[in-house]
């Protein structure tokens, strides 16, 4: 609601006979200067106040069910109601001189005051009283609010020894009483209407251009304006200034970060970095104070923000934005920017990251090996698949040392990056995870010896295929060990396969449906025609099973030749 004057109340409508309500009325005000009083003893909050408080809401409700609004007149010392005073005050620090001091005449609360407004009113009444030397007034704290459920009357307090210039002629006739409006607001009193008539109004164009001009300032971002300001400072500045400067930017870094302005803050470190390495020397304080700054982005909890915010943000933050700013992360980001990939949950943020991260592994592979061996999960597994990547093969001991920690996804990515290393220090580790306690490394690991086909692995995957933990194992991991036979041992592998493809046991019978299938596959993997011959013949077979392994893997044997 508006803060608007209010007219005073109708002399006419005063009655001698006191209202039913006064004294609800009398309690409401002076309850409004017990908690006043309360406020000021507890600076605010306390017990005592809360109550006094919740009571107050109480008597307003009760009072509203017999008053439609309350007009309060206020004077020097006491708060009248209808004419007749529901609040006196003798001495000049009550709530009667404390609002008619500055200007308020007269208060209209009306129905929900309690709820929207009661608050905001005491702490505002509370302010004044507490300043007692004129830096601030009430009628400006008072402007300053959106009250929903508050009108108010003030005059102009002219300050001491200010005269009002004596007005010639007749004195003005009074507005009566029956023309002044129940509760006027300037939107229903002035109009632009008003000024149409003006010799100095703008013409439509003029308008059109003012309009422009006020939605470009109103869509202008400050953030460019006031960077650019300590932008301009820093690099014209004193060395006192340039340190404090820096300061500020140290302050205002984090902010953008946690806003999402990616873009902003990007802005900022690539100001920086040219101030930085500019052709004007710098203090040694201020520079310093740089690396400080720099530093600061290496630190855990910053990037944890970061990737907090992108991830909320969703689409708002592009993986483009975040990948800029990344690129300005020092070399000791590398560890958190490690962490921070393994644990993202969205896709684009972890590439992001996993990217930041890579270029600062290039630089420094040695961080990166001992990183392998760090106690965080996250943190030895994203070196680990780094370490592949960046085929470092002087990593290869810590790859294998990951091998024997307990956590399965930390294994695995072990084996994918001993693959990556193809080397024959990395490839003979791979052998250790065929018996891993994990079916997911164990068949990483049977896939990675087959792709390099490191061959003297040949005899441990074909002592697996024997064995009775194969045999109970799920489809997956046997044609993943059943092919990777085929691959490493070649022609020499045919009768192996073709025993198990089409060959008996004790009894007559021939070996499961499924076990046949994977020795299917392990042929398909075989360059040579006997294998293409005993696939020929098996894609015939009455078994729905057998028959499709067998026309799969001819595809993929033609297909390879």
């Amino acid at each position: 609601m508006q803060t608007t004057p209010v007219p005073p109340a109708d002399p006419g409508a005063f009655s001698p006979q006191p209202h039913p309500a006064r004294h609800d009325v009398q309690e409401v005000v002076r309850g409004l200067g017990k908690a006043l009083r309360a406020h000021l003893l507890y600076e605010g909050s306390g017990p005592a106040l809360d109550r006094l408080m919740e009571g107050l809401v109480e008597r307003f409700g009760q009072l509203w069910q017999s008053l439609t609004h309350l007009p309060l007149q206020v004077e020097e010392r006491e708060i009248a109601w209808e004419g007749a005073p529901v609040l006196q005050a003798e001495e000049r620090d009550g709530l009667p001189f404390l609002l008619y001091k500055d200007g308020i005449r007269e208060l209209s609360l009306h129905p929900g005051f309690e709820q929207a407004d009661l608050a905001a009113f005491i702490d505002v009444l509370a302010r004044v009283q507490r300043v007692r030397n004129d830096e601030e007034d009430l009628l400006t704290l008072m402007w300053e609010r959106d009250w929903e459920a508050l009108r108010y009357r003030y005059v102009e307090v002219l300050a001491d020894g200010v005269v009002l210039p004596q007005t010639s002629g007749a004195e003005l006739a009074p507005v009566p009483a029956e023309t002044r409006a129940a509760d006027p607001s300037p939107a229903a009193t002035v109009s632009a209407e008003d000024f149409r008539e003006s010799l100095y109004f703008l013409d439509e164009g003029e308008m059109r251009r003012l309009q422009a001009d006020l939605r470009r300032e109103m869509g202008r971002d400050l953030w460019d304006g006031v960077t650019d300001a300590l932008f301009d400072r820093l690099q014209d500045g004193a060395d006192d200034r340039q340190e404090r400067v820096v300061e500020v930017l140290s302050d205002l870094l984090p902010t953008l970060l946690a806003s999402g302005r990616l873009a902003q803050a990007t802005r900022l470190l690539g100001e920086l970095v040219n101030v930085a390495t500019g052709g004007r020397p710098l203090h040694p304080r201020v520079t310093r104070a740089l690396r400080g700054l720099f530093e600061q982005l290496g630190q855990p909890a910053t990037l944890a923000e970061l990737v907090r915010t992108v991830e909320e943000a969703g689409g708002g933050v592009s993986a483009e934005e975040l990948g800029a700013l990344l690129g300005y992360f020092p070399p000791d980001a590398l560890r958190p920017l490690l962490h921070a990939s393994g644990t993202a949950a969205g896709t684009p943020t972890r590439q992001a990251l996993l990217q930041a991260a890579e270029r600062l592994a290039r630089a420094n592979p040695a961080a990166l090996r001992a990183l392998a061996q760090d106690a965080d999960e996250a943190v030895a597994a994203g070196a680990a698949r780094l370490a592949g990547r960046l085929r470092v093969a002087e990593a290869a001991p810590e790859l294998t040392a990951l091998l024997g920690r307990p956590q399965p996804a930390l294994r695995l990515a072990a084996v994918e990056a001993l693959q990556e290393l193809r080397s024959p220090l990395a490839s003979g580790a791979l052998q250790r995870a065929l018996d891993d306690g994990d079916r997911d490394v164990r068949v990483a690991a049977v896939r990675a010896l087959a792709a390099l086909g490191y061959t003297p692995a040949k005899a441990p995957v074909e002592a697996a295929l024997h064995s009775r933990r194969l045999a109970e194992a799920d489809l997956t991991e046997r044609i993943a060990f059943f092919e990777a036979y085929g691959a490493l041992a070649g022609p020499a592998g045919i009768t192996l396969l073709e025993r198990v493809l089409n060959g008996k046991r004790w009894g007559g019978r021939r070996e499961s449906p499924e076990t046949r299938a994977c020795a299917a596959r392990g042929l398909g993997r075989i360059r040579h025609p006997n294998a293409e011959r005993l696939l020929s013949a098996a894609a015939a077979d009455p078994e729905p099973v057998v028959k499709a392994a067998a026309v799969q893997a001819l595809r993929a044997q033609r297909g390879a030749a």
